[in-house]
């Protein structure tokens, strides 16, 4: 009889802590969580912060929260953590206990290994009586975001055979002649104006000799970043690391560009992360904010063609551009793109390419 009664008590002891968890267990609970920086590069590391409050006298025994976070964001080992990785998103759980009345910050060290705009939207928190018989599950709103920015190379890593136009802005390819300022004498070339010829210089040599003019940075440079990897691609982007690769230089380029004074501008057949589904075009400019537009808009950009490059370069045309570089960042140079930057070419600007290396990742998938 009275085990009996024992049990009966426990049981109703037992019944009336669960319900004291089910109806108390969330009130007084808050949950924030947020990063130490908003902008960050490829490949650095950032602290992400949780604050979880328990207002009440309640204590809880046991808490679970999980919250799914995108790959690009690496988390360190860490105890009470377990990570359950996939291909896009990763989905993080950690247990702890929560005493009355009591306020706790975790800190987290996250690698950003991959550039791109992240949004984190939720977490969930669970909790209950000390016995788990009942659980109540609440999730917190974040709407938390970080911009990582693509990596910035070192320029003996960009393919280009000299790298000099990025430091001095006296080399051929960014600037163009001023009339003001001379620096010798050469022989004439076919194009030269003949208010440009030197008569005490051609009365000397017996040939026609012009002024050499010396140069200013009045060229403007278009990054033109393709995201076709080669001139038969649809939609698809087969090797998209050679892509990521393509990204890094764009974002290296305007870098060392705008740090040089050079106006720069950017246009890409890809689109915005939350925008429209329309090509990138920003115009030339050397104000405070192009670096960090460019930047952001690298960031932000999704790999999914919109239009060839061939037909934004066309459209390009029709605007009948002059005294502006185009850099192509390309796997290829396709028949019909190599037709049209030789349109721009002859119309009195600048072109050159930039090749994407290949990773070997499209061939070892295709085979």
């Amino acid at each position: 009889m009275q085990l009996t009664w024992l049990i009966v008590s426990a049981s109703i002891l037992i019944g009336l802590l669960a319900l004291v968890y089910q109806r108390s267990a969330m009130k007084g609970l808050t949950y924030t969580r947020y990063f130490t920086r908003d902008t960050v590069f490829e490949g650095d590391t950032v602290e992400m912060v949780e604050v979880i409050s328990n207002a009440k006298w309640l204590p809880l025994p046991w808490m679970r929260l999980e919250s799914s976070i995108p790959t690009g964001l690496r988390f360190g080992d860490q105890t009470n953590l377990n990570i359950y990785s996939g291909d896009i998103y990763q989905n993080h759980i950690s247990l702890f206990y929560l005493r009355s009345y009591r306020r706790i910050k975790r800190h987290h060290q996250v690698i950003c290994s991959r550039r791109g705009l992240y949004h984190l939207e939720t977490a969930t928190l669970t909790t209950g009586d000390p016995l788990g018989l009942i659980s109540k599950a609440q999730k917190f709103p974040l709407n938390l975001e970080l911009l990582v920015y693509p990596e910035i190379l070192a320029l003996q890593e960009l393919p280009l055979p000299n790298h000099s136009w990025i430091g001095e802005l006296a080399v051929r390819r960014w600037i163009v002649e001023d009339p003001f300022l001379t620096s010798g004498v050469r022989e004439y070339r076919a194009g030269d104006a003949m208010g440009s010829i030197n008569w005490k210089a051609t009365a000397r040599t017996g040939a026609l000799q012009v002024h050499k003019r010396d140069y200013t940075a009045d060229h403007r440079l278009v990054i033109c970043l393709n995201l076709e990897d080669s001139d038969t691609m649809w939609r698809n982007i087969n090797d998209a690391e050679r892509i990521e690769l393509g990204i890094r230089y764009a974002a290296t380029v305007a870098d060392q560009a705008l740090r040089s004074g050079v106006e720069t501008g950017l246009i890409c057949n890809g689109h915005l992360i939350y925008g429209p589904r329309e090509s990138i075009r920003i115009e030339p400019s050397a104000a405070a904010g192009q670096l960090e537009l460019l930047l952001t808009t690298l960031a932000r950009l999704v790999l999914d063609r919109t239009v060839s490059m061939s037909t934004l370069l066309e459209e390009v045309l029709n605007e009948d551009p002059v005294d502006t570089d185009f850099l192509l960042i390309s796997c290829h140079q396709g028949e019909k793109l190599r037709i049209t930057a030789d349109q721009l070419l002859r119309r009195g600007n600048g072109i050159e390419w930039m090749e994407i290396p290949g990773t070997g990742k499209a061939e070892s998938a295709a085979s």
